[in-house]
């Protein structure tokens, strides 16, 4: 990061992972690189490395390379719902990541792990029954994403979502969806949050890896430039409105292109076909069956 603050702002999250600031960087898949994870964690937050486009041994690689660009605490984010993720969660357990975050399945097995070596973990979460299910299996924390989030956020608003699960959890509460500055933070922590998480604002920043006219282009939009649509990957989500995202959101993917188009992604990040598969099937189960 370009620009470091040195004043502290002690919260619960800042005290669980040991930082300064309770920001975070959430995972986001070639985005969330080492180069920009250690950035965030040398700042003074805490950097979550996006684990989903890559096999196991490129994750190992990779929190390899984090350690050597940090001393400083940091994440790794696994979607168990995604083909690979439990393969690369385990490789985080192996190389004793401080801090794993974990979403869309059942984390009881990464908990347990980590809590053998100290480190601990998030869970990201979209309602009260599954912040309350991650706080029963051990989770340390949750990131309780609201609908105003980039890509995957849940239903209900950020606004309703943080005061309602600090209502229900006694386990800190990263805010994501919709917080970008100072304000926000302050408005999260109003809210009942311990800390914030910001995908598009760290994205935009000078360790991102996004290219620079993607960059403007984010920093140059409005509020309200924004689709949300289930017609991208099969679940809702929230991306820049562009000529091609409101060309991909007029009908559904047909499922022959959606393999074709999963089985070219799998032979680019080498994962093997039959980790792709289930989610191809999925994809085609819930939309064209």
């Amino acid at each position: 990061m370009a620009a470091r603050a040195t004043a502290t702002m002690p919260t619960r999250i800042t005290k669980l992972f040991g930082i300064q600031h309770p920001v975070i960087l959430p995972g986001m898949s070639w985005i969330s690189e080492p180069k920009l994870v250690a950035a965030v964690s040398n700042a003074g937050g805490l950097g979550i490395f996006a684990s989903g486009p890559y096999g196991a041994s490129e994750v190992r690689e990779k929190i390899r390379e984090i350690r050597a660009l940090t001393d400083k605490p940091f994440g790794v984010g696994c979607t168990l719902l995604m083909p690979g993720a439990s393969e690369n969660a385990k490789v985080a357990l192996e190389e004793q990541v401080p801090v794993i975050n974990f979403s869309l399945g059942k984390g009881d097995w990464i908990t347990e792990g980590v809590q053998k070596y100290g480190g601990k973990t998030i869970a990201t979460v979209v309602s009260s029954k599954h912040a309350l299910s991650a706080e029963s299996i051990g989770a340390d924390a949750i990131m309780a994403t609201g609908h105003e989030a980039a890509a995957h956020g849940g239903d209900v608003t950020s606004m309703v979502l943080v005061p309602a699960l600090a209502s229900r959890v006694k386990i800190p509460i990263i805010a994501a969806g919709g917080f970008a500055d100072g304000r926000g933070l302050m408005a999260a922590l109003s809210l009942g949050a311990d800390g914030i998480a910001m995908g598009t604002r760290l994205a935009t920043s000078a360790d991102s890896p996004l290219a620079e006219a993607t960059k403007a282009a984010i920093v140059a939009s409005y509020e309200d430039e924004t689709i949300y649509s289930d017609k991208f990957d099969g679940m809702h989500a929230r991306v820049l409105r562009t000529q091609a995202s409101l060309k991909a959101t007029r009908k559904h993917m047909n499922p022959v292109l959606a393999a074709l188009k999963s089985f070219q992604a799998a032979k680019l990040i080498n994962m093997p076909m039959w980790q792709v598969l289930p989610g191809v099937c999925m994809y085609v189960c819930m939309y064209h069956v």
